[in-house]
This record gives C-alpha cells, structure tokens and sequence, in this order.
C-alpha cells in the first residue's frame, strides 16, 4: 500500500481545445495575442524558453508538484492527449528541476507539444535533440525526488497567471501566452485586429515614417525642452 505522502489527487476529464481554433491560434505571434488579451495574458520572465523548436499551441494538462518534486508529473504522463501542453507549476522552486531529457522524451511520444514549467530544467543539449519545447525557470543540474504528493487537472498557478485544464496556450521566443477556454474565440479575433495593424505599418516602419496615431499621442504628450 502506498504512502499517504505518495497520493497523487487526479482529475482526467475535461474539455481539449478545439483543432481548429488551435490552428487559428498558431498563425498568430504570442505578442499579437497577448497585445489583443489586454495585455496581460502572459506569463512573463519566469517563463521563458529553454530548450526545443519553440513554437506551440495546445491544450492545457495542468500539473502541481511539491517543490523538488515530480512524481505527480510522471504519473500525469498517462493522462497526455495529442495536442497537450504539460503544464508543471512548482510554486516557484528553484531546489531541483522537474524537467529532463527522459520526462520530455516520454511526454513526446505521448503526443505532447510543449512543456511549461515556473520550476527548473535539466539536460538541455538532449531535449535540444528531442525537439520538443521546453519552457522554464532555469536550469540546474539536480534532479527530482520522487515522493509526492501532487494533483493533476486542477487549477495552477504560473507567472501570476492562473491557468485551468484545457485552457489554450501559445508560445514562440518571446514567451507563453494563457487564454481562458471560455475567451479563445476572442482571442483569435483580436489578436487578427492586432496582426493585421501592424502588417499595414510595416512599410512606414522601415522608412521611419511615425503613423498618425502616434503623431497624435505625442503631440498630446507634455514634453519639456531642457535646452
């Protein structure tokens, strides 16, 4: 019989995004979403990217580990859908990475996409070769323990943002961006609005034109000349 320290609490049903919305969701820049989510959706620097082809979008499978710990986040490599991005929130601990060469070479070939973590990474030359991104807090070279306990499914926390199973998530270089299942149509919308503004200032921009509506909010702007 287990110890209780070892329980691991989980919960596997929940809704996947949907195909075609993640599709939608890949043609746009982290940035553009994050501009047309108000600006706040994303996870900032304790996120950031490590390891791997870093581009995805996915469906959110929500992990909490015990600082140190990942024993919840293996036993969670059995609820992994194709599509998933392994969310591991950690509260923050930088004692031991949860992430390495063989947890990302498992959750791979289980159909994962990415994996987010606000904990540590390890092995990053092999999860370079695994291609799979891997986002993090930093790297260390000690590894987990193993003793629990943890939950799966639930509700996590991640660079101040609260993430749900099966909420989107998207990524590229310059970090991830969370967007609530309920506001992903949204999402794509404005993040378009957003994609397609700055596509018409692209021209402007290399000749160092500055747009009317910055022209306008600078002239609106007081501006003191010390000279």
């Amino acid at each position: 019989m287990s110890s209780p320290d070892l329980v691991i609490n989980r919960r596997s049903a929940f809704e996947r995004v949907d195909p075609e919305h993640l599709r939608q969701l890949a043609a746009i820049p982290s940035s553009m979403l994050g501009d047309g989510m108000g600006r706040r959706r994303g996870l900032g620097p304790k996120v950031q990217a490590l390891a791997g082809a870093v581009a995805f979008v996915g469906s959110a499978l929500t992990i909490r580990c015990r600082g140190g710990d990942n024993l919840a986040a293996l036993v969670a490599l059995s609820s992994i859908q194709p599509g998933d991005v392994v969310v591991i929130a950690t509260g923050g601990n930088v004692e031991a990475a949860v992430v390495g060469g063989n947890y990302a070479h498992m959750a791979k070939a289980r159909g994962a996409v990415a994996i987010i973590t606000d904990g540590l990474v390890r092995d990053l030359d092999e999860l370079d070769e695994i291609g799979l991104p891997v986002f993090g807090a930093g790297i260390t070279p000690n590894g987990p323990f193993k003793t629990g306990p943890g939950e799966i499914g639930v509700a996590v926390t991640l660079g101040e943002l609260p993430i749900l199973p099966g909420d989107a998530l998207a990524g590229d270089r310059d970090g991830v961006v969370a967007i609530p299942a309920a506001r992903i149509q949204e999402a794509i919308e404005k993040g378009r609005t957003v994609q397609a503004r700055e596509a018409s200032m692209a021209d402007s921009n290399a000749r160092g034109e500055i747009p009317g509506w910055l022209a306008q909010l600078i002239e609106a702007v007081p501006v003191r000349d010390l000279d």
